[in-house]
């Protein structure tokens, strides 16, 4: 009986080709959830999500029980092969064969399709990719809702359109140019703006003849990307246009590359010497073609086979031709404690590592995947993803067209992913393995050659345990290769009960391990229980529970032994097998009390240096203040903020790991503290889906054991996270629940916080006569605190909703009051926020050379390059501040620069606003048609996001355009529908603006020209 499960339309469970038993949608829901991951454990947490998305029932564990029991009675029988549900500790597997799982299925016909291409079977590629296509019956996951849902549709339709123009892409050279025409105008009106589908409609176009279609189609697309993101299109489709308009040979068609940029980055870590792999070498020295990648697979799954070696070398070598940098990411698919980073982190990190600042990251998959790919568009750089765990995991990693090289290293065949070239890395061959080890220890140390060849093939030839025993031996002058031989085939053969994939190595470690004094065998095994992926020299003794002096030896006696690894300056980490052996070693040595203190000790320590660090950063933030740290506990001491806040930052991967082992392992409290003392450092960084189930999961905490004053604070950093990512009635709900909470304590600092977030919220949604009187009122409470630096934010806050209001007065003298508040505590930052409030002002006021004072000495500030966010908003109030159309070229340069980074930064509020007044300057140039163009955009862009001020903004200059242009009745629609919007809101400036362009037009006039 054959089994089958659908997602590439709605959810089915088929049996031998027929509809199978259908559970309710939450059952099918939880099907479609496992079946994504089939063969592959999900943790409960994953599964609540994606059944809940961040609302789960009350007992969600209960719940998801009972559904996992309701679908394992669909797949009750007694049939051979049928899927199976399986639990192992906190994670359940759909045990079934992943072939049996459309989408699954789908990928794979795709990689293989990928293969057959390469080879330059193209038919045996275009039956594949056929076959694949027809897998799909519609929408992914259809008519299921959720976040989690609509996040996987969007993935797999992605991936499908990458599937779709391979295969087009391969009819292309066979020549089918006719054939794909309609198909792709059909592609192309779906997905306007992508520049893949425009180059092969070209091609299409011009191969059966047709140059003009070919060139309107460029023309078309270039518009849209200067009108949507004021930009260009890339080169790649730029050459090509060329190379039409010069009549190549349509065969000769092919996309170029990119300039090389300067400033590269560089994260490789150290490595050592690469001794064999001459065969994959002379693959990779090939000059790889544009936009390679390569995937470095285990054969059998093992670690330690010199997969991040050869991959650093590589990355080394060939940085020559890839001078935009060199970069290196660690995937954690084999991380203790703390899994795989998500495409979001990781892509966070890469942006990072370009000098994308934290502050200013897209807050979805979507967008940052977007701004990594337009950032590398022309740049040709090396980039390392080390320890992929899936290709869902490394697919938005990918730079597109590129020229970059990525290299991927895994212990699994990485399927699914276009134009991977897998390189499958097995142990080494005998010979280099003698060589590796010969190299280590030096020729006067070699001896008896037999006794080395015996020595590595204990080994089991892989570098990583040949390492370790010429450690061991170097370690030892005494000793001779006939002497670590027999020591070490006495070791080989015993913990059998502890073997398993990787029991050639076993006897590797048995044997440095012995070799270590009590104490350091001790720390060795407890130093292996951190959360993390590294750990620090305070957190080692932590977990020893020794000084820092006696951790210090302890850690400098593992780095000799090779042991342990130092990536970094003074951050340590265990390879992930060793690691491995270190906890499986204090399973059978430690008692359960040994392992749990030392938990509790490094869990308390990293809460207490966290807190201790936050204060400094931020002296002024609420906090709940709890006892300091126990007798005995040793925290880092730091000059100054700056390098407490260096601490933070390399920390967060630690302290977020550290945070999930509090949760789960019975410290709630702990768990909570670490929250809310992470809370602006995981708002820095960007983390915010961390920070969203953090902070949510200490409010229930602080709730439950009766601490409101703790419960009001975690809810006002709930809120804040959900603000981010644009979740605004969650955040409304969250920062008006601790209000509540707040006045029932009686606590005015808490309260006013929890308003001052609560009004940001309303400002952005343009609720401002709502906003107003929250914002007064924060006022009111700032100043019963007397705190400076609190009055001048509620200050500058409401003097940013007076704007708005278009109470100018008195907006302007509460904005500089709040100036001078910033300048008499040093916030340099938060002035430079005044000073473009103050420019902006006084443009609406028509005032431009007052304007331009402010905004010239405000982007003159050496923090303004700082933020893209701070730099785009002055740009944008400086161009509302020249003279049109005398300057007019200049403004649209500023809102074109700045419209680019609001859309990469994905902040819609700012890119509406944008392309209002992008719209205003082609009014004020008697281009009316191009006016009511950028409106419509303005307007469609604010309603998407409830921002109710720039739909107001957008209605009256698409009303005020149409007027001029004698459509008169969608004038009176446009303008009456501002008047009433503005009058909601209590826009009272733009109700006057709108009033006066009605008046115009009923009298018969043309309409104004005004902003």
């Amino acid at each position: 009986m054959a089994f089958e499960i659908r997602i590439l339309g709605s959810v089915e469970l088929m049996v031998n080709g027929s509809a199978g038993p259908h559970g309710t949608p939450k059952q099918m829901a939880l099907l479609a959830a496992l079946a994504v991951d089939a063969g592959r454990p999900v943790s409960k947490d994953a599964l609540i999500h994606r059944l809940w998305d961040d609302d789960p029932p009350g007992k969600p564990g209960a719940g998801l029980h009972a559904y996992i029991t309701k679908v394992r009675g669909l797949l009750a029988g007694d049939a051979e092969g049928r899927p199976v549900i399986s639990q192992s500790g906190h994670a359940y597997t759909l045990v079934m064969d992943p072939d049996d799982v459309d989408w699954h299925r789908f990928q794979r016909l795709g990689a293989e399709a990928l293969t057959r291409a390469d080879e330059g079977d193209d038919e045996g590629a275009l039956s594949l990719l056929r076959e694949a296509d027809g897998l799909w019956r519609g929408e992914p996951l259809e008519g299921m809702g959720g976040l989690w849902a609509q996040g996987i549709r969007r993935s797999l339709t992605g991936k499908r359109l990458a599937v779709t123009l391979t295969r087009v892409a391969v009819e292309l050279r066979r020549g089918r140019y006719a054939e794909l025409v309609p198909d792709l105008s059909a592609l192309l009106d779906t997905h306007p703006t992508d520049e893949t589908l425009a180059g092969h409609l070209m091609v299409a176009d011009y191969g059966c003849g047709r140059m003009a279609e070919a060139l309107r189609v460029y023309e078309t697309v270039r518009r849209r990307l200067s009108e949507e993101f004021g930009t260009e299109p890339g080169e790649a489709l730029s050459t090509l246009h060329g190379r039409i308009l010069n009549r190549v040979p349509v065969a000769e068609l092919f996309p170029g590359g990119g300039p090389a940029l300067r400033d590269a980055p560089y994260t490789l870590p150290s490595h050592g010497e690469l001794v064999g792999r001459q065969a994959e070498l002379a693959v990779l020295r090939a000059r790889p073609r544009t936009g390679a990648v390569f995937s470095f697979q285990a054969v059998s799954g093992m670690g330690g086979v010199g997969k991040t070696l050869l991959a650093l070398h590589t990355a080394a070598v060939l940085a020559p031709q890839y001078p935009d940098g060199q970069i290196y990411l660690d995937l954690g698919a084999h991380a203790p404690g703390a899994g795989p980073l998500t495409p979001e982190i990781a892509l966070g990190r890469l942006l990072r590592d370009f000098g994308v600042p934290a502050e200013t990251l897209p807050r979805d998959l979507e967008g940052r995947t977007a701004l990594w790919r337009t950032l590398l568009r022309t740049k040709r750089a090396v980039i390392v993803l080390d320890d992929a765990a899936e290709a869902a995991q490394v697919a938005p990693l990918l730079p597109g067209s590129s020229p970059s090289l990525v290299i991927i290293t895994s212990r699994r065949r990485i399927a699914g992913l276009p134009g991977v070239r897998p390189l499958f890395l097995d142990e080494l061959p005998a010979a280099d393995a003698r060589t590796l080890f010969r190299q280590l220890i030096g020729p006067e140390r070699v001896g008896s050659e037999s006794a080395v060849a015996e020595i590595v093939q204990l080994c089991g030839n892989l570098p990583l345990a040949v390492e370790i025993a010429a450690g061991r031996l170097n370690s030892r002058p005494s000793w001779t290769t006939s002497h670590l031989l027999e020591k070490l085939s006495r070791e080989h053969g015993r913990l059998g009960e502890i073997r398993d994939g990787y029991r050639e190595v076993t006897g590797v470690f048995m044997m440095s391990y012995k070799t270590l004094p009590d104490d350091q065998k001790r720390a060795f095994r407890l130093m292996a229980l951190h959360p993390g992926s590294d750990f620090t020299l305070y957190s080692a003794a932590a977990l020893t529970g020794l000084s820092l002096h006696d951790t210090e030896r302890s850690i400098e006696a593992l780095l000799d032994g090779n042991l342990l690894k130092e990536p970094s300056p003074e951050r340590y980490r265990f390879h992930d097998l060793l690691g491995r052996f270190a906890r499986e070693l204090d399973e059978h040595t430690e008692g359960r009390s040994e392992r749990h203190e030392a938990m509790r000790r490094v869990i308390e320590f990293s809460v207490h240096a966290c807190e201790k660090a936050d204060v400094v950063v931020s002296p002024r933030r609420p906090r709940v203040h709890f006892t300091g740290p126990p007798h005995g506990v040793q925290l880092p001491d730091w000059r100054d903020a700056e390098e407490a806040r260096r601490w933070l930052g390399s920390e967060r991967s630690a302290l977020v790991a550290v945070e999930r082992a509090a949760r789960t392992q019975g410290l709630p409290e702990a768990a909570a503290r670490l929250a809310h003392a992470m809370g602006e450092l995981l708002d820095e960084e960007g983390l915010w889906s961390d920070a969203r189930r953090m902070h949510a999961a200490a409010a229930r905490h602080w709730k439950r054991v009766g601490e409101p004053r703790a419960e009001i604070l975690a809810l006002i950093d709930h809120g804040a996270a959900l603000s981010r990512a644009s979740r605004y009635e969650a955040a409304l709900a969250a920062c008006r629940a601790a209000i509540d909470a707040a006045e029932e304590l009686g606590d005015t600092a808490a309260n006013a916080e929890a308003r001052h977030r609560l009004g940001v919220v309303l400002w952005n949604l343009g609720r401002l006569d709502e906003a107003r009187v929250l914002q007064r009122e924060t006022l009111r409470l700032r100043l019963l605190e007397g705190d400076i630096l609190q009055i001048a934010r509620a200050k500058n806050n409401l003097g940013i909703t007076y704007i708005y209001l278009g109470k100018y007065a008195e907006a302007g003298q509460l904005i500089r009051e709040a100036l001078n508040g910033f300048r008499a505590v040093g916030d340099a930052k938060e002035e430079l926020r005044a000073l473009m409030n103050l420019g902006d002002l006084f443009s609406r006021k028509g005032d431009r050379v007052t304007s331009r004072a402010f905004l010239e000495e405000a982007l003159g500030s050496p923090h303004a390059g700082s933020s893209p966010l701070v730099w785009a908003t002055g740009q944008v109030n400086l161009a509302n501040a020249l003279e049109i159309p005398a300057e007019a070229e200049d403004a649209l340069t500023l809102y074109r620069e700045a419209y680019r980074t609001f859309t990469r930064l994905g902040d819609r509020r700012n890119a509406a606003e944008t392309l209002h007044r992008l719209g205003v300057v082609f009014a004020e140039l008697g281009d009316d048609e191009q006016a009511v163009a950028y409106q419509m955009r303005s307007l469609a862009l604010a309603s998407e996001v409830g921002a109710e001020s720039e739909r107001v903004v957008a209605l009256r200059g698409m009303g005020a355009a149409e007027g001029r242009l004698g459509r008169r009745d969608a004038a009176v629609r446009h303008l009456g529908e501002a008047g009433a919007l503005a009058r909601r809101i209590g826009a009272a400036g733009e109700v006057s603006r709108v009033e006066s362009e009605l008046a115009v037009l009923l009298r018969g006039g043309r309409g104004q020209r005004s902003v």
